[in-house]
């Protein structure tokens, strides 16, 4: 079993891969997107609805993860908190920590899916050349697990085959 956190910037390709390893090991997928736009739909104020939801992520982590079930968390994993509260969660429950960033470094890509994916409410419209690239290295990352980085910009790009081994 494991915990697995991905991480990257919005469009990077967090969503698509994590479905397809949630279809391959049978890990529950919880996307923070989906439950901030759920609240979101229902008048709660933005600010409240994006503090929530990672309370909630993190509840209904543990909660899998205690049913004996892997849990791969959907976060852009750029605040502190969010990488020590899954630490914290896959230690508690006695399941490997994983951690998969998804990198794509060209701003014409992330501008492409950001533009013509399906989206929910919370999801980013567009974004700027200057905030990508001000945010491009800003995802936090643990200092003292074995972490996995992947060029994401296109489907062939990275390799299932490692990844399953990372998670395995």
């Amino acid at each position: 079993m494991f915990l697995l956190q991905m991480a990257g910037h919005p469009g990077s390709g967090k969503s698509a891969l994590s479905k397809k390893i949630a279809k391959r090991t049978g890990a529950i997928v919880i996307d923070r997107d989906i439950i901030k736009s759920s609240m979101i739909n229902l008048n709660i104020k933005e600010d409240i609805a994006a503090s929530v939801s990672y309370d909630i992520v993190f509840d209904l982590a543990e909660f899998y993860l205690n049913m004996e079930l892997s849990v791969i968390i959907d976060t852009p994993c750029f605040y502190e908190g969010i990488l020590k509260n899954g630490i914290s969660i896959a230690d508690k429950c006695g399941v490997n920590y994983k951690y998969i960033e998804c990198r794509v470094e060209d701003y014409s890509i992330i501008k492409n899916r950001i533009q013509t994916r399906d989206r929910v409410v919370s999801q980013i419209e567009n974004v700027t050349e200057e905030k990508f690239n001000s945010v491009l290295n800003t995802t936090i990352k643990p200092v003292d697990k074995e972490i996995l980085v992947l060029d994401t910009s296109t489907e062939s790009s990275y390799d299932m085959k490692l990844i399953y081994e990372y998670l395995m």
